[in-house]
Order: C-alpha cells, then structure tokens, then sequence
C-alpha cells in the first residue's frame, strides 16, 4: 500500500470540505460503518465532484490505485457511490468515473438510526423484565444475568470475584432518555 498515511481526524478533514455539519454526521457515521473510516478522505473528494475518476481520485487521496478501488467497491457494495466505465480511446483502457450517491447515504442512515433505536428498545426489554436480577463483579470485570450468574455459582469468571446483585433502575432510566432523544432527532 503505497501513498502517505491517511490522518485520524476524519471529521475535522470531511467538515472542511463540505461546510454542512448536520448532513456531515450522516455522512461520517454511514461511510465508517459500511466502507470504514478511510473511506472519509474519498467521500470528501467524491462530494465535491460528480463523475470523478479513480485516476484522478488516486491523485486526489495519495493511494495506489488497489487502495482507492478497494474503497469505492465497499462504497458500490452499500450503495453509496455509482461509476460507469469509458474506454479511454487513446490508452484503450476502461475508466471508471465514480459519483457518490448522496440520496442512499440519507436512507442508509435512518435504516441505521432505526435500527439501533429498535436494539435500544430490545434491551430496555430486557432489563424491564429482569429489574434487581443482574449482578456485577466489584472489579466491573463482567456483568451476568441471574440464570448465568447461578452457572458461574455467582463468581466473577474473569477474577473469581463474588458477583453482587446490581440495581438495574438507573440503566432503565438512561434507555429510556436514550429511546426518547432518538426517537426526538429522527
């Protein structure tokens, strides 16, 4: 993998480019989960320009050519970038020229946002129906269920540390403030 190292404030780096904040947030949060975070520095050139082609995105980014075509398939994969090839009649190679597809990056965030909603309810669910039935090690080593904390004879398996009933209602709480301002943002 040729090129300069990618740097790791990819917020700061996509921000600049774009100048929209609250649209960057999608944007940053749906590129790391599906193609990863140095796929930010592509995304950032790929907004800027449509049709671009990964000649000129291999200048743009400071990668070999694999680096960057591993990166835009990832993005392919998930719908977020489109290319079509051209043949270059001079060189008679195919070039793709690739455009991100700002339309499903929108949707691919509310289905994540939806969805991780729907694990936080899950999981309220969950400590709801088994209120003062978890128990923690002191080290904070682990945390069992009661059904799993009766196979481990109410030991820590980490450190061997006797478990202690936990009082779940403060975890409750933060679910369900949790469940309610996302629900409030979507």
């Amino acid at each position: 993998m040729g090129g300069r190292p990618i740097k790791n404030n990819y917020k700061k780096q996509y921000r600049k480019a774009t100048k929209t904040p609250a649209a960057d947030d999608q944007i940053i949060e749906v590129v790391k989960a599906t193609a990863g975070k140095e796929a930010l520095g592509l995304v950032k050139l790929m907004a800027k320009n449509s049709d671009i082609s990964e000649f000129n995105l291999v200048k743009g980014m400071r990668l070999d050519i694999q680096s960057i075509r591993n990166i835009l398939y990832r993005l392919h994969s998930s719908n977020l970038a489109t290319y079509r090839m051209i043949k270059d009649q001079k060189k008679g190679i195919y070039v793709s020229y690739w455009t991100l597809n700002k339309a499903a990056i929108s949707q691919l965030f509310s289905k994540m946002h939806r969805e991780k909603i729907q694990r936080f309810k899950e999981r309220l669910e969950i400590e709801t129906s088994n209120i003062n039935c978890f128990f923690i090690c002191p080290s904070a080593c682990s945390r069992a269920d009661f059904t799993r904390a009766v196979q481990q004879s109410f030991k820590c398996a980490e450190c061997g540390q006797l478990l202690q009933q936990e009082d779940n209602a403060r975890t409750i709480d933060v679910l369900r403030e949790k469940i309610r301002e996302m629900e409030a943002a979507a």
